[in-house]
């Protein structure tokens, strides 16, 4: 008997163990299918809220929602359409440079022997532009040319048009505007500032011969213009002046320009043409995130212009500075698997010949997502409610940002692509994209916000 009851005892303790054991199973199950469940209600919910949003159905709206870790798209509305990216043009241009670039800006191909140096330019914007004066080691190097040896500046290379193809002739006379090149110098734009109660001084120096006023009382526009065919300003006697002053207007790009603008700049003679000798050593300019963060969160169309000038340049060993061959290097061999092949024709955004959809735009910020850092990638996109173009949008509670991301806006166009970060400390990648409306963007902005917000609260 003892021994028969430590044997139904033993049995017992067996069945036990295998009842809590399918216990465990029931609920574990249970778990993940609530949680499915949750995730799927989720989904549904918020493809519901765009496609029904009163905003929304105002205009040609698309938006894709999708987890980066899996790789599923838990929301898509008009996903797979062809939108206007303006500046969500941008992100596509981020990706190539960080594919193509190394951790500084090829700053000139620089060779030399005993009686001259030969400069191959290669498109760094930064050369003497205001906004990285910290560094400027090419000119520093420039600076130190003996006098006896000649300068000689070989822009064989780039053969491009100054203005990208689609670009709004009515721009050409913004600083958002300015001309592309090989060899830019100060941002390819000149700054007019105050320089008394009634006068206007110019910077860089060489332009002050060229500073007209006009006094035919234009109180339309009193604001300084650039003459379309040349690079003299006329401003109106009416303008109003004080110490705060300042505009920017871009430089129409020309060989005799860069030349006089660069002997003006070293006070010394340079030569113009073919050297001698085109293959010589890179010198670096600037650290490539600083360039980054100054397209991404300025949304600045010339850095994103000469950016893949010289992304262009580094793929053809500097032989060559063209645009549209990284482009269809992108889209033939890295970008080949996009679900719809992208309409690509500038780095900034400016033509309304790009076309991308939302889709395309999520698979490229999986693909930053998968190969950057997310401490990096995070920096160089505009933070929502503390940095960029959306320092004034989408804040986080407690000044804790949520929202990475893109702006893109022209007329009739509105996009914001990038990463929410959830409440549960998920991330998750979104494009919104909207096109064909015609007033303000303020209502989708506020209809954005409401959306993102509650991807943030509830997932």
């Amino acid at each position: 008997m003892p021994g028969q009851l430590l044997t139904f005892a033993g049995v017992s303790r067996n069945c036990m163990r295998q009842i809590i054991f399918s216990l465990l199973c029931i609920f574990t199950l249970a778990s993940c299918a609530t949680a499915h469940l949750t995730a799927r209600r989720f989904s549904r919910t918020i493809q519901r809220e765009v496609t029904n949003s009163a905003v929304f159905q105002k205009v040609f709206t698309g938006f894709v929602l999708m987890d980066p870790v899996s790789g599923k798209t838990l929301a898509d509305v008009n996903g797979e359409h062809y939108f206007t990216p303006a500046s969500n043009t941008k992100i596509l241009t981020l990706y190539t440079c960080l594919k193509v670039l190394g951790d500084s800006m090829p700053g000139i191909v620089w060779s030399q022997n005993e009686r001259s140096v030969t400069l191959v330019p290669v498109g760094d914007p930064t050369f003497l532009h205001p906004r990285f004066q910290t560094w400027q080691p090419v000119m520093a190097d420039l600076l130190h040319v003996p006098q006896d040896k000649a300068i000689t500046v070989d822009t064989s290379a780039y053969n491009m048009p100054p203005l990208g193809p689609g670009w709004a002739w009515d721009d050409v006379d913004s600083d958002y505007s300015a001309e592309r090149t090989g060899f830019p110098m100060y941002g390819n734009t000149k700054r007019l500032f105050a320089a008394g109660s009634d006068s206007l001084d110019i910077e860089p120096g060489y332009w002050k011969s060229r500073l007209l006023r006009s006094d035919r009382g234009s109180a339309d526009n009193p604001m300084p213009v650039r003459q379309f065919r040349d690079n003299t300003v006329a401003y109106d006697s009416a303008l109003p002046l004080d110490s705060a002053f300042e505009t920017w207007l871009p430089v129409r790009e020309s060989a005799a320009y860069l030349h006089h603008l660069l002997e003006d700049t070293l006070h010394r003679e340079v030569s113009w043409g073919t050297g001698q000798d085109r293959i010589g050593t890179i010198r670096y300019s600037c650290p490539v995130d600083t360039v980054y963060r100054r397209m991404m969160h300025q949304s600045d169309n010339f850095i994103a212009e000469q950016l893949l000038l010289a992304a262009s340049g580094v793929r053809t060993n500097f032989s060559r500075l063209n645009q549209d061959s990284v482009i269809r290097w992108m889209l033939d061999s890295v970008w080949n698997d996009l679900p719809q092949r992208p309409r690509w024709v500038d780095g900034s955004g400016l033509s309304r010949y790009n076309l991308v959809s939302p889709r395309d735009l999520s698979v490229v910020l999986k693909k930053l997502w998968d190969e950057q850092p997310r401490e990096r990638l995070f920096s160089l996109f505009p933070a929502g409610g503390i940095s960029g173009t959306i320092a004034d949008l989408y804040p986080g509670k407690n000044g804790k940002p949520y929202v990475f991301a893109k702006t893109g806006s022209m007329s009739g166009v509105y996009c914001l692509s990038g990463f929410v970060q959830t409440g549960s400390g998920k991330v998750l990648i979104f494009s919104f994209m909207h096109n064909n409306f015609i007033g303000s963007n303020k209502p989708l902005k506020s209809e954005m916000q409401r959306i993102l917000e509650f991807i943030r609260d509830n997932y």
